[in-house]
Order: structure tokens, then C-alpha cells, then sequence
């Protein structure tokens, strides 16, 4: 948990700097920069913290801090009075020492409980068994690498979580059925649908609300960035004990963004 805290921390320092930017201005916001600056503090906050937060038993902050930001993303689409982003800023300020408090209780904790099989990977393997087997398969193996203290990559097992991700998101959203779909647009250097996409138009069939949506969106997305981050990386042999604690870490945190999409794509 020393590194969710101190990420926790890095963000609110940051965003003690952009209030005081936006304290300083006159009128409305209409700096593009510094409207920029407050969608990067927001996207930190769900690709890095979110999902770490969660783990850390913080569901109810994670449900506050999720709408803060989320309105700081749709405040800084356009120009918006001071006001509106201070009592933003403001409400981060204020759960921020709850944040902390909660997280330095967890620091020193060894990987092991974060490696236990919980009460929703058996749901999510129940469920996958019954909807997609070979998905519940990767995800089985992925748990199963994960606990595995003999290991010398975990490359593997991000695979894994990865495919059991895509192969849900194919079963429920098919590429021609999204493709078909009158919103859907081929993103750049792309042969079909994204699994970002695939995340929209299932939340679109049943009528879930876009403003809602960025946050399950985006880390699909993270998901994909993390893995190819992880498997293009390389390493001194001379540190493998070093590199493998660090892999499974990353590991572990892409599993928590997997549960997250799994569990919103599977209603559970």
C-alpha cells in the first residue's frame, strides 16, 4: 500500500498547484493549458489510484474522489467560473486526510492477501464459466500464476487477464454488432472495434448514461497500456529478483482493473 499512498499524496500535491493556478485567474477558466491540466489530474486519478484504492478497502472515498474528478473532467471542456472547480478542489482537500489515514494503516503489508482468491473472483469464474468457458479458463490460470511464488515472469499471467477481458468483451459486444451500431466510428490504425469501444456499446444497450461511462472506458483502456507496457519491458538479469517482485506487482494491479470491467460488463 507505500506506493498507493504516496501516488495519493503526488496527486494532491499536484492539485494543490493547479487550485492555486486557478485561484490566481480572473473570470471564467478559458485557458486551454490550464484546462488540460486539471483533465491530467483527473486522469491520474483513474488510471493510477482508482482501482488501488478500491483494494485498499477505501470504496466509499473511491465513490466520492470518482465524482469529483469526474466533474472536473466535464468542467474543463469548456469555460467554466472559479467557483465551480474550488468546491471541487475543495472536496478533495477535505477526503484527503481520510485517504491517507486509511492507507498508512496498510503500509508494510505483504503482497500474500492481495495473491487470495476473493469472493468475487469466484463469482467472475462462476459467471465465465457459464458464459464464456475459455475466458473463465484464462482467468483461472492467470490466479492460479499469480500465487505461484516459483515463477520468474509474470508476463504470462497479464496475458491471461487480458484475454479473459477481450474474450467477455467479444461475447457481449460481437464486432459486427458494434460496427453496425450508428455512433460507432474506426478509431485511426485500427481493423475493428477497441475494447474501449466494446465497453461503450454494452453500457449503451442498456441504457447507461455516457457521463457515467468514462470512468469504466478509460481502464479498459489501462488495461491494454498496462500489459503492453509490461511485456515490451526488459530487464538486467543481474536484478531478475528484483524485476519479478516489481512484475507481479504491475500484475496484480492490472488484475484489480480487469475485476473492475468485469464486474460492470457482467452486472455482478
Amino acid at each position: 500500500m507505500s506506493d498507493t499512498v504516496d501516488d495519493w499524496r503526488a496527486l494532491v500535491a499536484e492539485v494543490q498547484k493547479t487550485q492555486r493556478k486557478i485561484n490566481v485567474a480572473s473570470g471564467q477558466i478559458r485557458s486551454a493549458p490550464l484546462r488540460e491540466e486539471v483533465r491530467s489530474l483527473a486522469q491520474t486519478f483513474f488510471q493510477n489510484l482508482q482501482l488501488g484504492l478500491i483494494g485498499a478497502g477505501l470504496e466509499e472515498e473511491v465513490q466520492v474522489l470518482s465524482e469529483v474528478f469526474e466533474t472536473l473532467i466535464r468542467l474543463s471542456e469548456a469555460a467554466t467560473t472559479k467557483p465551480k472547480y474550488q468546491k471541487a478542489f475543495k472536496a478533495i482537500r477535505d477526503i484527503s486526510p481520510d485517504v491517507v489515514a486509511r492507507l498508512e494503516k496498510d503500509r508494510g503489508k505483504s503482497l500474500k492477501p492481495e495473491l487470495a482468491v476473493t469472493a468475487e473472483d469466484e463469482r467472475i469464474i462462476t459467471t465465465l464459466k457459464d458464459l464464456v468457458p475459455g475466458a473463465a479458463l484464462s482467468y483461472q490460470q492467470a490466479l492460479a500464476d499469480l500465487g505461484d511464488d516459483r515463477r520468474i515472469s509474470f508476463r504470462g499471467p497479464a496475458l491471461e487477464l487480458r484475454e479473459a477481458l477481450r474474450e467477455t468483451l467479444d461475447h457481449l459486444a460481437p464486432d459486427k454488432d458494434v460496427i453496425s451500431a450508428d455512433s460507432y466510428k474506426q478509431e485511426p490504425g485500427r481493423n475493428g472495434p477497441t475494447m474501449k469501444q466494446k465497453v461503450r456499446f454494452i453500457r449503451s444497450a442498456r441504457g447507461l448514461s455516457k457521463s457515467s461511462g468514462a470512468a469504466p472506458e478509460q481502464t479498459v483502456a489501462t488495461v491494454d497500456e498496462l500489459v503492453g507496457s509490461l511485456t515490451r519491458s526488459v530487464y538486467d538479469m543481474s536484478s531478475v529478483a528484483t524485476h519479478v517482485a516489481k512484475e507481479r506487482k504491475a500484475v496484480i494491479r492490472i488484475k484489480l482493473y480487469v475485476v473492475a470491467v468485469l464486474h460492470e460488463i457482467l452486472e455482478l
